[in-house]
C-alpha cells in the first residue's frame, strides 16, 4: 500500500511512512473475502468494537476521523528518465569560394599571353629579311635561247657534275687549246677550221673519262657543221677519238676517227641554219652510245673501240663541197656515270 500523504509505497508489516513518518492507518477486512481485494489486508481475529459514544465523536453518519479503507490516494506521476532535448542543428556554414584559383588562373593566363607575344615576335624577327643598305634593284636577265644553266643531269639524272666551263675564257682550269685554230674571244671558245679541206678540233687536256653525260651550247658561225669529240686518246701518226656532229642543214654524225660513221641522219630538233643555237649532248656508257639534241633523244649507236679519253670541240668541213668553218661554244658540262 501507498503512503496516504505522500504516496511512498509501505512496506508490509510498518506502522509508519519510511519517507514521511506518517503513521499507517489499520484498516478493516472487506465483508467479502479477503482475496477479492489483495490490497487491503484483513484481519479476521479482530473483535468487534463498539463505536463511542463520546463527546464529540460522531458514530452516526458523521465523517470519521480515520481516513476511508478505500480512499486511496492517487498513483503517483509516471516515472520518465530525463531526456535532453535534441541538439538544435544549425545549417551548415555556407562554403565561400577561395578566391587564390582565380588569382593563380588570372596570372597563368598573363603569363601565357605575354610568351605569345614574345614567341610571335622573335618569328617575325627571324622570318623578316635583313635590310640591306643599298636601294638601288639588282637588274635580272633573261635568255629565250637554250642554255645549260642546270647542276642536275637532265639525261639520264645519275651521275656526279665533275666539269663546268662557261667557255669565257681559260681560267677554269682545264687546260684548252689556244692555238691559230683554237681562241677564247667575244666571251666564248671558237674552232675554227681555215681550210675547206680539213677539220679541226680543240681539246679539254685537264682530265680523262670513260663513262659519262658530255654537254656544249654551240653556233655555226660560217661553214658546214660543228660538234664534240670524246674519248681522245694521243697516238701516232694521230689521235683517236669518236665525234659527234650536226649541220646547220638539220643533219647528224656520229663517226669514229678512222673514218667510219656510226649512225647518221637528220631531226628536227636540230636548229637549222647559221647563227642558231643548239646544245648537243652524247651519253657514253660501256659500248652504248646515246645522242641528244636541245635534250631530245635523236639516235643510237654501240662501238668499243675506244673506252676513255678527254674531251673536245670540233669545226667539221664536209669532204664534198666543202667550206671554211668557224663554230662558237659555251657552257660545257660534264657529269661521270
Amino acid at each position: 500500500m501507498n503512503c496516504s500523504s505522500c504516496g511512498t509505497l509501505i512496506p508490509a508489516g510498518a506502522t509508519f511512512c519510511t519517507q514521511c513518518g506518517v503513521a499507517v492507518p489499520q484498516y478493516y477486512s472487506y465483508s467479502g473475502t479477503a482475496s477479492s481485494d489483495p490490497t487491503i489486508p484483513s484481519q479476521p481475529y479482530a473483535a468487534p468494537q463498539t463505536p463511542s459514544t463520546a463527546y464529540g465523536e460522531q458514530p452516526y453518519g458523521g465523517t470519521p476521523q480515520t481516513p476511508s479503507p478505500y480512499s486511496v490516494p492517487p498513483p503517483p506521476p509516471p516515472y520518465y528518465p530525463y531526456q535532453p532535448p535534441p541538439p538544435q542543428m544549425s545549417p551548415p556554414p555556407v562554403k565561400r569560394r577561395s578566391r587564390a584559383g582565380l588569382i593563380v588562373g588570372v596570372v597563368v593566363l598573363v603569363l601565357v599571353l605575354v610568351a605569345g607575344g614574345v614567341f610571335f615576335a622573335v618569328s617575325r624577327l627571324h622570318s623578316s629579311p635583313v635590310p640591306t643598305t643599298s636601294t638601288t634593284p639588282t637588274p635580272t636577265t633573261t635568255t629565250t635561247t637554250p642554255t645549260v644553266t642546270s647542276q642536275g643531269n637532265p639525261y639520264t639524272h645519275t651521275g656526279k657534275l665533275v666539269f663546268s666551263d662557261a667557255l669565257g675564257d681559260n681560267s677554269g682550269g682545264h687546260a684548252w687549246d689556244v692555238n691559230g685554230n683554237c681562241v677564247f674571244t667575244g666571251g666564248t671558245y671558237h674552232a675554227i677550221a681555215p681550210n675547206a679541206s680539213f677539220s679541226d678540233y680543240c681539246i679539254a687536256q685537264s682530265a680523262s673519262f670513260s663513262d659519262f653525260v658530255f654537254e656544249a651550247q654551240m653556233s655555226i658561225i660560217k661553214g658546214n657543221a660543228g660538234g664534240i669529240i670524246f674519248r681522245v686518246t694521243s697516238t701516232n701518226p694521230t689521235n683517236q677519238y669518236y665525234s659527234f656532229y650536226i649541220g646547220q642543214d638539220g643533219s647528224y654524225t656520229l663517226d669514229r676517227s678512222d673514218g667510219t660513221t656510226l649512225t647518221s641522219g637528220s631531226n628536227p630538233a636540230i636548229n637549222q641554219g647559221l647563227g642558231k643555237t643548239n646544245v648537243i649532248a652524247v651519253v657514253a656508257q660501256g659500248n652504248s652510245f646515246k645522242l641528244y639534241v636541245n635534250h631530245q633523244p635523236i639516235d643510237t649507236a654501240t662501238d668499243s673501240t675506244y673506252s676513255h679519253g678527254r674531251i673536245g670541240v670540233v669545226a667539221i668541213v664536209y669532204s664534198q663541197n666543202g667550206q671554211p668553218t668557224e663554230v662558237e661554244f659555251s657552257n660545257v658540262k660534264l657529269w661521270t656515270l
